[in-house]
């Protein structure tokens, strides 16, 4: 049969069929053959595991703690693998030296700074006696290997890609933290397929077997419960041993495992209690605590459904008070001479059926009405007293009145006669009468006015309400110059009281409720700052030129508004008027309230209105749900909104920001890395990323020194 020479001073042989027979006459001592159980082995020789490798430990009798050093027999370049302590030196050196000369070893792997693999290398550098000869291991073992006194040069995993080309042989290493050791690592020999694992596969054994069987877990698991610190830290390294195509593991202590017996042990390890959790006290302990959360959640999950019960129940309340008010708001004024614009925005924002509703007190109202023959536009912007439903309550009583006042001035069947001056005093006597009748239980503010369409002349009544603002040339002032009525439903010290006032071409009045004013101007902070100038609308008018919905937004830029919101625009022979231009439809309003949730870090509350089916919402909404559940430290919930607001939009910076963040907080450095590079190339300039991205850099190549490149991918 031909033989091929490993080595030209290498003393074995090594066969074509991977078999190996020594020069000095012995015959192969292999567990390589068909069907061998590895019962008729010489353990005074090496015995080959696999092509080139050898198993070059000893037998220590009746002691369960068997200690295994290997030899990659690679011509100059051969490799020994944890050779051991001093005990085993005089043995180990006879087997090596029956394989090859020892001045071929080139490197020497530990895979981690226990004396039982360690403390024989000073020994053997000295026989060796290569300048160039390398202790193969992690830099966090290199620092405590050193003080065993070695002189050799150390080639660091972490510092070489995690592998090492030893002539046309390629070793992979994988680290294992804290298995059982900071720096731990296993090295696969992708030639062979061979596992070198350290401690991970090893077992105490009273009558020691070279090859593992299919009882040979109980001697794992005995080893593992004294060795891994935890059944978690002992799993991340298993899920990495599992990826690997492997034929054979060689364990530093037990008996070295076939292929076949790999898959069963990788499952039973997965559940073995190791570590901590074999602390009698500690399981006991951990044991009733889960016990007890358990029992706290089942309670915890009773409450909430019955809260939840109570939540349903209420917004069915609101959602059906919205229903009254809705076809009480009546925006009929269609006038082109005289054009009005509403906003309204209600405190008391919730979710019925997965829609948008807003309910409180504020109530907006237009129409147009003739006073013999003369073309007049009605606005009324008003504020019920209270919150809520006590503020729905007065606006559905307002509405109420206005709407069948309307209705009667609009009936064909008769001609309104009266002047808009009577006109007024009627309508304020007729509402005052009615929120009397609920002896201060309800009350309303508001601004009743009406504009003649060719005259541009204003009258109005100011049941003390905000003042009226006129902008005018890029100015914007007070109407009003006093308080000169009491609320409707409250007794007066002042008389009725119509106020004029002259419009020209291309003014703008602004009629709304306090909500416009009463901004905290500090959300989110433990300590709000209320605004006390009024005088800040006058400048947020001028900042929008006028137009409303940049007045909106204005204002929330400024501050959050702590009560309802509402706006009317009155125009008067403007030049180019689009309504169009002006109006904040119901998508604005629903992403404004959970922009002021936000800002006043009410996460929970802007959660409870995104709630719903995902799949029916636009980027931007995911993209906030995202954000609130990263506030909410829910990491791994918030990347399904934010991944699918990222296939929605590719591009969309935020949401990419956000994902890498959640990443970031999971620990999952690699995918944060991926998502924050695409953000920079979108915002370079981002003040946050600009900071944290380098960090994260920084973090990776920390990480790099542990867990290695390849295995970061």
């Amino acid at each position: 049969m031909a033989s091929t020479e490993t080595s030209t001073d290498a003393k074995a042989i090594s066969r074509e069929d991977g078999n190996v027979f020594y020069r000095d006459g012995a015959g192969a001592n292999s567990i390589l053959g068909e069907g061998s159980d590895g019962k008729d082995l010489d353990f005074t020789r090496p015995v080959q595991v696999a092509r080139d490798i050898f198993w070059v430990g000893i037998y220590l009798e009746n002691d369960p703690f068997q200690c295994h050093p290997y030899f990659i027999n690679n011509g100059r370049e051969s490799i020994l693998i944890d050779p051991g302590s001093m005990l085993q030196r005089q043995d180990i050196i006879k087997k090596i030296e029956m394989a090859c000369d020892l001045r071929d070893i080139k490197y020497i792997i530990l895979h981690h700074q226990d004396p039982d693999l360690c403390a024989a290398v000073p020994y053997l550098e000295k026989l060796i006696d290569r300048p160039d000869l390398q202790i193969v291991t992690h830099s966090r073992m290199s620092v405590l290997i050193k003080h065993y006194g070695l002189q050799s040069g150390y080639y660091n995993i972490d510092q070489n890609d995690f592998q090492l080309k030893a002539g046309n042989r390629l070793l992979q290493f994988y680290t294992t933290p804290y298995c059982h050791s900071p720096g731990a690592f296993v090295t696969y020999d992708q030639e062979t397929k061979v596992l070198f694992s350290g401690d991970i596969f090893g077992g105490l054994e009273d009558s020691w077997h070279f090859l593992a069987d299919e009882n040979y877990f109980q001697h794992i698991e005995g080893f593992h419960m004294a060795y891994m610190p935890s059944r978690d830290i002992l799993n991340y390294a298993l899920r990495k041993i599992e990826s690997l195509d492997i034929e054979l593991i060689a364990p530093q202590h037990g008996s070295i495992i076939q292929k076949k017996y790999i898959p069963g042990l990788l499952e039973k390890m997965k559940q073995m209690e190791c570590g901590l959790y074999i602390d009698r006290k500690y399981s006991q302990d951990l044991m009733r605590t889960i016990e007890k959360l358990n029992n706290l959640q089942t309670e915890f999950e009773v409450s909430l459904d019955e809260i939840k019960k109570l939540k349903r129940n209420q917004d069915g309340d609101y959602f059906l008070t919205t229903l009254l008010m809705k076809p009480l708001m009546n925006e009929l004024n269609e006038s082109q001479i005289v054009p009005t614009d509403c906003v309204l925005i209600q405190k008391k924002a919730f979710l019925f059926k997965e829609k948008f509703q807003h309910l409180g007190g504020d109530f907006n109202m237009t129409g147009q009405i003739e006073f013999s023959g003369k073309p007049y536009v009605m606005f009324f912007n008003g504020d019920g007293m209270g919150k809520s439903m006590q503020g729905a309550g007065g606006a559905l009583v307002m509405g109420t009145v206005l709407n069948s006042i309307m209705s009667r001035i609009s009936s064909t069947t008769r001609v309104e006669m009266r002047s808009p001056e009577q006109w007024l005093r009627d309508c304020y006597e007729e509402i005052q009468t009615i929120f009397l009748s609920f002896d201060g239980a309800m009350m309303f503010s508001g601004i009743l006015g009406l504009v003649n369409e060719q005259s541009g002349e204003l009258l109005y009544i100011n049941a003390e309400h905000p003042f009226l603002i006129l902008y005018r040339n890029g100015k914007a002032s007070f109407v009003d110059k006093e308080l000169t009525m009491r609320k409707f439903g409250s007794p007066s010290e002042f008389g009725f009281t119509i106020q004029r006032f002259q419009l020209e071409p291309g003014d703008v009045l602004f009629a709304g409720s306090d909500g416009k004013d009463d901004l905290n101007l500090k959300p989110g902070s433990a300590h709000p700052e209320i605004n006390y100038d009024y005088g800040l609308i006058l400048k947020q008018v001028e900042k929008s030129k006028g137009n409303l919905r940049s007045l909106v937004k204005s204002l929330y830029n400024v501050g959050e508004p702590t009560d309802d919101l509402s706006l009317i625009r009155v125009g008067f022979r403007e030049e180019g008027h689009r309504s169009a231009d002006h109006s904040i439809d119901d998508d604005l309003i629903y992403k404004l309230k959970i922009s002021s949730f936000i800002r006043n870090r009410n996460y929970e509350k802007a959660l409870e209105l995104m709630e719903g089916d995902s799949e029916k919402q636009n980027e931007e909404i995911l993209m906030y749900r995202g954000y609130c559940l990263i506030r909410e430290k829910r990491y791994l919930k918030s990347l399904k909104y934010l991944t699918r607001a990222i296939q929605l939009k590719p591009d969309y910076f935020p949401a990419l920001k956000y994902a890498g963040m959640s990443h970031y907080l999971l620990g999952n450095y690699r995918k944060s890395e991926q998502y924050w590079s695409h953000a920079m190339k979108i915002k370079p300039a981002d003040k946050f990323l600009k900071k944290r991205y380098p960090q994260l850099l920084n973090r990776l190549e920390k990480q790099k020194v542990l867990l290695g490149k390849k295995q970061l991918e």
